[in-house]
Parts: structure tokens; C-alpha cells; sequence
């Protein structure tokens, strides 16, 4: 039974026909042996009593007469029987009377002890038998007859016969009986095998081909097959169920491939392209500007970066949506495109904003095509329900001539120039002028909060929190992302901190505000925490450009303060903007290991087919998409497909989605239906205060 297991399928069936048949032919050969022996054996002794009882009467006149002559006549005729190899007569007295042959005689009182015909003993290849020769009383008349009828017949032992029978043929006769059985059981054996072997071949043969095509299946080998030649109906029968459903899945593979494909490429082009326009994106470009950038330095090739940014484009959306303004994007998209060169490169790199890179071209060119599409876009007139628009384009020109070290200093370049264009009265080119240090863009320019960069308005900041709740399993309790808010100085309601998170873009005091929003959300979770009736499951800390730059800065001082406020650093989720990381990927990239080396989540917010790859590059704990902002870029139905796309990576990738900006009832209850497994928004609640106070 310990050996059982160790067996091939072919071993077992060999085992369990051969096992039973040698077993049953060893009893059946077994059986005819003895049986067949003991026939002999029987035979012979029956043959030798019949001579002794036929020499026994016959020698009655010789033994009373002791007439030699007459005994030595009736043993001769004995001795030509067959197997008698020794005859022997004894009178009364134990005197032998005559022999012949070569006797190995019995002892004597054997012989003169027998009483009737019967075996003496079997030694030395002989048998030998013995009888007693007995005097029959003589009928004289009736009367004598009478008499030994009544009284019983007198009889007188008047002498012995001895014979020996030769065994040799007997022993010869059962040894073939043995090896002629012994050949016949051989014989059915092997051709038992045979026909064992055939049929365990006809059986494991086809067994074994399925089993390892189903291993080469696993294996990932679609295209394997079996030869559907078994000779038994029923295996022939499941090669060819196998074949039929290794073609199917093969079919199936080769569409779902076809799918993947398909989806692959889709999301390719997506990653690179703007699906309002069709232009390549801002990834794209940055992608071009660096190559651009690249060649100038090494090759010495001029080209020209243009900055391009529509001038009353607001007007549009707001008077008649952004349906309006999305088909607005679209012609001034074909009109641009119509009138640069086969080699030049045009992006939509954000909202009304274009970026226009042209190769091989002198400053002198490059001055002239920006004036030629500045005029062409001034010159564009838009209708739309009834009402006709003008539109003007700023420009913003910078050379690409190897006098700048990178691609971000050339695009800041260019971004100061379109912002020179759009303060000198917009609708106009201007080149930028090299002695300008290129280390800020116009954002960093812009003061519309009243605040430097080192002058934070603590006093009118608090911190909100909205919760995020889950969407599948009832078990996951909900948690808060941590909002800033900035109250005006004149009072009102707290509002969303853009302008100054955008004056702040970059510098120092965007960590020092990432940091005092950490160290006000610790002190107020750290006191819930130590209040068993308000449980705390997490809470979500966002972060600017300056602390996923300085990451390391920022986790040290994060350490202290979970650890200041016993806060274990698994509440804690940290949270950036998909198009931060896809600018930073190496900060980004450190940052998330960094923050996971230290037990905190990180979540990735704002994903879009732009920045779809940051989930397997960055791998974050949570992915968050916007359908809401994903409707606005792409359109309701690409923008639905592009969220189920989304959710469908972070599922494979094993990353839960979390639904953002849900505002509206109807869309909470299909989120389920698009992937998501958390959802976050004011129809799943609105931001409230914390109990945090001022710094």
C-alpha cells in the first residue's frame, strides 16, 4: 500500500492484471501438479497390488509342490510387465523358493507380516508390495462344500510373493507433468502480459499525451493538440472533447488578446494624445521638448519653443458652456495645425493653453509662423447658439538654441514670455529675453491672496475633513481626508486655498503649510484617538510640489509628529496629484517607497489616461478618480469608459479605486457597477471642521 502512491497509471493497471492472473495460474498449475502426481502415484500402485494379487493364487500349485521349475516360469512371465524390475517367492518357513531380477528386498518379517496384497515401502526408485500365497481347502463333494460354507473356508498361508516395481519412468512421468505445467502456465503469462501491456499502452498512451498537453496548457502553450487515434471509443472520445476545448480557449485567448491589444493601444495613445483634440498631450511634449533640448546641445540644432494661450476663452465657457467650449478647442486645434510644418509638433498641454515646438527653424522663422498663427486665430470667428465670438491667441517664443540646461528652464522660458504677451494687451508675440533668470514661471508671479512666499496666512487657515467611504465590504470603516481652507479677509465662508497653494507652487513655504496642516491634524486626531468613544480609522494628508520634492524632509518631520502624538503611522494616508507625480516621477517614486518603509498608505488622486502607468510604476495603496473631471476632458461616455478602464488596472494591480467629487446621488449608486471600492464626495458627505485650532 506504501508503494501504491509511487505507481504510474501504467504500472497500476499492469499491477492489477497481472497480480491476479499470475496468482490464479500459480494455484491452477499448483493444483494440476499434485493432482496430476498423485494420479501417477496411484496408478503404479494400484498396477504393482494387481500383480501381487494375480502372482499370489498363481503361485499357489508352485509353493505347496515346491516345484521351482513351475515358479521360475510364472515369475519370468511377471518380470516382462511393465516397471517390474524384481520377483520373489518364500515358503512358509520364510525360505525363499525362487527370484529373479535385482531385488532390494524388503526385510523379511515385512514381507512374512502381510496379510493381504499391500505396499511395503518406497526407497531407492523402487516400489516394493508384498501378499500372502494362501491354501484354499479342496471341495471334495457337496457335503464338503456345506461344511465350509457354515464353518467359514480354512485358509493357510502357505508362502509369500514379493514384487519390486522401478520408479524411474513414474519420477520421469511426473516431472514432465511438472515442466509441461510449468510451460503452460509460463505460456499463459506471458501472453496474459501481452495482452496486459497492449491494453495498458492503449489505455495510458492517450492518458499520458492529455495529461501533458493539459501541463503545456498550464504552461501557457495554447496551440497544443492530441492525436485523437485511441483505440478505445471513450478515450477517443475525450481527445477529441480536448482538442475541441484546447481550440476554444486558444480562440478565446487569441480575441481576448486581440482585446488587450486593442485596449493596449488605446490607452497608448491615450497616454500621449488629447482625446478633446486628437493633438499629443503634455506628456508628449515634454517627451519632445526634452529630445528638442537634447539635439540642440549636442548637434548644435536651433528650433523654437511657442507658448501659445487663448485670450477670451473664459468668455466663451461661461455664456455658453463647456460643450461650447470644447468644440471651440477643437477648430482652433485643426486651424493651428493646418498652418505649421510637417516636421513641427503642436500639443494641447492643459485648458485654452498649446505649446507649438518647431525644429530646424532660425528665430527669424519661428517669429514669423507664431505672427501667422496669431493673426489666423485672431481672424477666427466661432458661432454657437446664435452668438459669434473672437478669440485672440498670446504667444510666448523662446529659442531652443543649447543656451539653456534643461527642458523645464526652456518651458518656463516660454511661460514668462506668454505671460509677458498676456500682460502687455494680450493678442500678441513675444520672444523671450535670456537675461530674465528662467527659475519661475508667471504663477510664481501672481499675488491675487496678498501672500509671498514667505508669508503665510496661518491666522485665516483651518482644517476640514471629508469622509471616504466604503463602497463593497461594510467591514471597512470609513476615514477622512484631511481639507485645507483659507477664510477671506473680510469674512465669509472658508474656501478652497487655490490661489495661494498656487503662489506657494514650488518654494519653501508650500512644505512649511504641508507641514503645519501634519502637525495641526496630528494634534487633533491624536486627542480622538485617546477618546475611545470617537474611534478613528485613518485620515489622508495632502501634499504640495514642495514636499513630494523634499520627501525626505517632510516624512522625517511626519515621524516626529506621529510619534509626539502616539499615532500609529499605518492612520496615516498621504495623497498627492497623479500630474505632480507624472512631473517628479523619481521624487514621486522615492517618496512612495520611503512612506511605505514607514507603515503610511499613499494615495495617487486625479488619475487620467495621461497618467494611467503611475499605478504600476508607483504601485499606491489607493487609486482616486474623478468621473466628474474625466466627463469634463473627455466627455461623458469616454470619460465613463476611461473611469471603468482605470478601475479595471488598479483591480488588476490589486489597488482599491476611490470615486472622488461624488456629487450626485444617481451616479453613488452606479459606482459599484464601474469598479470603485470607496467613493468620496458631497453626496457621500460634506467637509465639516475639525477641532483643530490655529498654529
Amino acid at each position: 500500500m506504501r508503494l501504491a502512491p509511487r505507481l504510474s497509471l501504467r504500472q497500476r493497471l499492469l499491477l492489477v492484471v497481472l497480480l491476479p492472473a499470475a496468482l490464479l495460474a500459480g494455484a491452477i498449475a499448483s493444483l494440476f501438479v499434485v493432482r496430476g502426481t498423485q494420479a501417477a502415484d496411484d496408478a503404479m500402485r494400484d498396477r504393482g497390488l494387481a500383480i501381487v494379487s494375480f502372482l499370489a493364487p498363481a503361485a499357489e500349485y508352485g509353493v505347496i509342490s515346491g516345484n521351482r521349475g513351475t515358479l521360475s516360469t510364472l515369475i519370468q512371465a511377471v518380470l516382462e510387465q511393465r516397471d517390474v524390475a524384481a520377483v520373489a517367492i518364500y515358503d512358509s518357513a520364510g525360505e525363499m523358493l525362487a527370484v529373479s531380477g535385482r531385488p532390494r528386498l524388503a526385510s523379511a518379517p515385512r514381507i512374512l507380516a502381510a496379510r493381504s496384497a499391500q505396499v511395503l515401502e518406497r526407497r531407492d526408485d523402487r516400489l516394493t508390495m508384498a501378499a500372502p500365497v494362501v491354501a484354499a481347502p479342496l471341495v471334495v463333494d457337496d457335503l464338503t462344500a456345506t461344511y465350509i460354507s457354515s464353518v467359514g473356508p480354512a485358509m493357510v498361508e502357505t508362502g509369500w510373493v514379493y514384487v519390486e516395481l522401478d520408479t524411474r519412468a513414474l519420477n520421469h512421468e511426473k516431472r514432465a507433468i511438472v515442466f509441461t505445467t510449468l510451460a503452460l502456465t509460463l505460456g499463459g503469462l506471458a501472453l496474459t502480459a501481452i495482452l496486459a501491456v497492449r491494453l495498458a499502452h492503449s489505455v495510458t498512451g492517450p492518458l499520458v499525451r492529455l495529461a501533458e498537453a493539459v501541463s503545456g496548457m498550464a504552461e501557457g502553450r495554447l496551440d497544443i493538440t492530441v492525436p485523437d487515434t485511441a483505440a478505445i471509443r471513450e478515450l477517443r472520445a475525450l481527445q477529441r472533447g480536448f482538442n475541441t476545448m484546447a481550440r476554444s480557449i486558444a480562440e478565446s485567448q487569441q480575441t481576448l488578446q486581440a482585446k488587450v491589444d486593442e485596449a493596449t493601444a488605446q490607452l497608448a495613445h491615450q497616454a500621449l494624445h488629447d482625446p478633446l483634440t486628437g493633438l499629443p498631450n503634455r506628456r508628449a511634449f515634454e517627451q519632445a521638448l526634452e529630445h528638442a533640448v537634447a539635439d540642440s546641445r549636442r548637434a548644435g540644432d536651433q528650433g523654437a519653443l511657442c507658448f501659445i494661450d487663448l485670450d477670451r476663452f473664459k468668455i466663451v465657457n461661461d455664456t455658453c458652456g463647456h460643450a461650447a467650449g470644447d468644440e471651440l478647442l477643437r477648430r482652433i486645434a485643426r486651424l493651428i495645425r493646418q498652418r505649421v510644418r510637417a516636421d513641427d509638433l503642436i500639443c494641447r498641454i492643459g485648458g485654452d493653453e498649446f505649446a507649438l515646438i518647431l525644429r530646424g527653424c532660425s528665430v527669424e522663422e519661428a517669429m514669423g509662423i507664431a505672427e501667422g498663427l496669431r493673426e489666423a486665430v485672431a481672424a477666427f470667428r466661432f458661432s454657437w447658439d446664435a452668438r459669434r465670438f473672437s478669440v485672440g491667441a498670446s504667444v510666448g517664443l523662446v529659442r531652443i538654441d543649447g543656451r539653456m540646461d534643461s527642458a523645464s528652464d526652456v518651458l518656463v522660458a516660454a511661460d514668462l514670455a506668454c505671460y509677458a504677451a498676456k500682460k502687455a494687451g494680450r493678442n500678441r508675440v513675444v520672444e523671450h529675453e535670456h537675461e530674465h533668470p528662467p527659475g519661475r514661471r508667471r504663477s510664481d508671479q501672481r499675488d491675487s491672496d496678498g501672500a509671498a512666499h514667505d508669508d503665510i496666512p496661518f491666522a485665516r487657515l483651518s482644517l476640514f475633513g471629508q469622509p471616504v467611504l466604503p463602497l463593497r465590504e461594510a467591514r471597512h470603516a470609513p476615514w477622512l481626508e484631511v481639507l485645507l481652507r483659507i477664510t477671506a479677509e473680510e469674512g465669509g465662508e472658508p474656501q478652497s486655498p487655490v490661489e495661494l497653494l498656487a503662489a506657494l507652487d514650488g518654494g519653501g513655504a508650500g512644505l512649511r503649510l504641508d507641514l503645519w496642516v501634519a502637525e495641526q491634524a496630528c494634534s487633533h486626531f491624536g486627542r480622538q484617538l485617546a477618546e475611545p468613544e470617537r474611534p478613528l480609522a485613518r485620515f489622508a494628508l495632502n501634499l504640495t510640489r514642495a514636499s513630494i520634492v523634499q520627501g525626505g524632509t517632510y516624512l522625517d518631520a511626519l515621524h516626529g509628529l506621529l510619534h509626539r502624538h502616539a499615532i500609529e503611522a499605518s492612520r496615516v494616508v498621504l495623497e498627492f496629484p497623479a500630474a505632480l507625480a507624472a512631473r517628479f516621477p523619481a521624487e514621486a517614486a522615492a517618496l512612495a517607497r520611503s512612506a511605505h518603509a514607514m507603515g503610511c498608505a499613499v494615495a495617487l488622486e486625479r488619475l487620467d489616461g495621461t497618467t494611467a502607468e503611475l499605478l504600476n510604476t508607483l504601485r499606491p495603496d489607493y487609486a482616486k478618480i474623478s468621473l466628474k473631471a474625466l466627463a469634463d476632458s473627455y466627455g461623458l461616455e469616454a470619460g465613463c469608459n476611461l473611469a471603468q478602464a482605470l478601475c479595471g488596472m488598479a483591480h488588476a494591480l490589486s489597488i482599491p479605486a476611490i470615486a472622488s467629487e461624488v456629487e450626485d446621488e444617481l451616479i453613488r449608486e452606479s459606482l459599484h457597477e464601474f469598479g470603485f471600492d470607496w467613493a468620496q464626495g458631497l453626496a457621500c458627505g460634506a467637509p465639516r471642521a475639525l477641532d483643530a485650532t490655529g498654529a
